[in-house]
């Protein structure tokens, strides 16, 4: 049995939250979509879902706009429900693109970032 969209997308979300900072486009890319395939495995997606998404790459042939300027995106649906922001410091966001919601589900900052933020902090503190 696969399960629903929203419970893998939730897993997904989960994961993503407990994963490391990105440092580039391609790092982010790569942990967003071994995520996904390890999500939808585990959840009952059928193999060819799973082998269609190990094909990917992190290409304009394969879905991602933007790809080589500051932020890259993906559609991680067909219904283009839930789109991917991919930040070329490796920040992340993920966001509901539904006509009458575009909230933001998760946000990870890049390692590029995050090493600004800390910087940026007094000792102090």
């Amino acid at each position: 049995m696969i399960y629903p969209f929203a419970a893998r997308l939730q897993t997904w979300i989960s994961r993503l939250q407990a994963a490391q900072p990105c440092s580039s486009q391609q790092t982010a890319h790569d942990m967003v979509i071994d995520l996904w395939i390890a999500v939808n495995s585990e959840l009952g997606a059928p193999e060819s879902l799973i082998k269609a998404l190990r094909r990917r790459s992190f290409s304009q042939a394969h879905g991602w706009n933007g790809v080589g300027s500051a932020v890259a995106y993906w559609d991680l649906d067909e219904e283009a429900s839930v789109r991917v922001y991919l930040h070329d410091d490796g920040a992340i966001v993920v966001q509901q693109m539904d006509a009458e919601n575009r909230e933001i589900l998760f946000t990870q900052p890049g390692i590029a970032t995050v090493g600004v933020a800390t910087a940026s902090i007094p000792e102090s503190c």
